[in-house]
């Protein structure tokens, strides 16, 4: 009899709804108030990849990755020769040359080799990638632009001379340096020239790029500010001595070294300088610039942090050798190498050594991070990778917002693995403190995956919800803030049938059910908190729980 009952009660409000549009009750509906959808929201950043020398267009040589705390190699590759360039990371793949007068290019993560490209001369220019073709130039007097993905070429141009500079790719103009004291700008599609600067003698410099303004050092002993559609020149300053030193810009100030010991910060648009620090020796390295701190090398062995706008002196750290390397900064990490033959790793605050690690030969190459990894050449013939250990949760997601006490919710969550290895880890998801359900997954390096958790509200009092997922830290992982994922009050367990979380199960939340009937997940008018019984569907049986609580509160 109870049971008939209700099937006529439940055939009663399915009636009614399918008479009176649902907008009939919809004001009223709302007038209960709703939980809403509470917590955080997870966005992923795009890649910060490394595609030109020190990271950008302004040659800071700041990298938002996250970068690693220990010296663990994640491979290592052997050239013919020396590798003396800082390597160019993008789209999964180093783009490396060689004193052995090749271009490689290597998979990211393995080391494997892609192509190689020979060129006619010892190649010391950084190549730089931009819409899908590689720039570098060569000791045989020659840039060249090859193919990406498959290193075929697709234009060089004769400078008549070498080609230390590493290239610059900004509004399809490709801006680099010669040995013939000329700077040039090329067509970035066909390598037609479009204009060329005289500055009288050698430019080692690799051009920055900002503004409008191109910025290179001479061996001339002055630094040039040149119009980039044009190459008028807009300014220049003369220091002590040649600048083989790459400018680096951070707002409306150039930073840049010079072989008479001095460190420069001048004023982007007029050239004036605001400050100069002396070193012990000749700046060779491009400074790299982090937050207000200036970081650069020089020839007395020394690593030096700077403050950006005074000059003044943070802190040194000595090496074995000649620091020619351009540092790199990523994690709150100084990466750098030594003519010891050593790669270093500093702490940016303090200049305390991190790790450092011992190449077989000296390191002139400036270092790149991508993707949580350390890429950097030696004179020792090979490209070394460090990578770090990281997995981290990116998302949680419950299937709905409103659950039926003694019901099941899902429980979508997404994992990445953000390091340079393969990891075996367990993942947890929490309903406020109380742990739900952990599995074991395995993900390779720089993939992710997402996880569905069951949770059974059984025994669970009713109210809002906070849901959590953690990733258990692996060994030697130091960005551990990323592990856990927190959405705070998201899902509340009330009555079952209460789909619109009002606290009563009443004539609003059968209007609801009525209005979701016979939908999936896939149907247009699909409401998850109608699917009391999470069987996919809503329907009869849904119906008849919700009238088995009718007026509960």
């Amino acid at each position: 009899m109870k049971r008939e009952a209700v099937v006529s009660f439940v055939l009663a409000v399915l009636f009614l709804v399918s008479v009176f549009p649902l907008s009939t009750f919809s004001g009223a509906a709302d007038s209960h108030g709703s939980p809403g959808l509470l917590g955080s929201q997870s966005t992923v950043d795009p890649t910060d990849w490394w595609p030109m020398f020190h990271h950008d267009l302004t040659h800071n040589g700041y990298s938002t990755s996250n970068a690693p705390n220990t010296n663990q190699t994640l491979w290592n590759y052997t050239t013919g020769s020396d590798v003396d360039c800082s390597p160019a990371v993008a789209g999964g793949i180093v783009y490396v040359d060689s004193d052995d007068q090749n271009v490689y290019a290597l998979n990211a993560t393995t080391g494997t080799l892609i192509w190689n490209y020979t060129t006619g001369g010892i190649v010391f220019s950084s190549p730089a990638v931009a819409g899908g073709i590689v720039y570098v130039g060569s000791w045989d007097g020659n840039v060249y632009a090859l193919n990406a993905t498959t290193g075929a070429q697709v234009w060089n141009y004769a400078t008549g001379n070498r080609v230390w500079s590493s290239p610059a790719v900004a509004g399809g103009v490709v801006y680099v340096g010669s040995d013939n004291g000329k700077i040039y700008a090329l067509n970035a599609t066909t390598g037609a020239q479009v204009w060329n600067y005289a500055t009288g003698s050698v430019v080692y410099s690799s051009p920055a790029v900002a503004g409008g303004v191109v910025y290179v050092g001479s061996g001339n002993d002055k630094v040039y500010a040149l119009n980039a559609t044009t190459g008028a020149q807009v300014w220049n300053y003369a220091t002590g001595n040649s600048v083989i030193s790459s400018p680096a810009v951070a707002g409306d100030v150039l930073y840049v070294g010079s072989m008479d010991g001095k460190v420069y910060a001048l004023n982007a648009t007029t050239g004036a300088q605001v400050w100069n620090y002396t070193t012990g020796n000749s700046v060779l390295c491009s400074p790299a610039v982090a937050g207000d701190v200036v970081y650069v090398g020089s020839w007395d062995n020394k690593v030096y942090a700077l403050n950006a706008t005074t000059g003044t002196f943070i802190w040194n750290y000595t090496t074995g050798g000649i620091v020619f390397s351009s540092p790199a900064v990523a994690g709150g990490i100084v990466y750098v190498g030594s003519d010891d033959s050593k790669i270093y790793a500093l702490n940016a605050t303090t200049g305390a050594q991190v790790w450092n690690y011992a190449t077989g030969d000296y390191v002139v190459s400036s270092p790149a991070v991508a993707e949580g990894i350390v890429y950097v050449g030696s004179y020792d013939g090979k490209i070394y990778a460090f990578g770090v250990h990281d997995v981290a949760v990116t998302n949680v997601t419950p299937s709905k917002t409103v659950v039926g006490q003694g019901f099941s919710a899902s429980i979508n969550v997404t994992v990445a693995n953000q390091g340079g290895y393969t990891e075996a880890f367990n993942v947890t998801a929490y309903a406020n403190v109380t742990a739900i359900q952990t599995e074991t997954l395995t993900l390779t390096s720089q993939s992710s995956a997402t996880l569905t958790f069951t949770w059974d509200t059984t025994g669970f009092t009713m109210g809002n919800y906070t849901l959590s997922a953690y990733a258990e830290p692996i060994p030697s992982e130091a960005n551990m803030p990323n592990n856990n994922f927190t959405l705070v009050d998201i899902l509340q367990v009330t009555i079952p049938g209460d789909i619109n979380g009002s606290g009563i199960v009443d004539f609003f939340n059968a209007a609801k059910l009525s209005a979701a009937f016979n939908a999936t997940p896939k149907s247009p008018n699909w409401n998850p908190n109608a699917d009391i019984n999470s069987d996919g569907v809503v329907d009869i049986y849904d119906a008849i729980i919700l009238a088995g609580h009718f007026n509960q509160h």
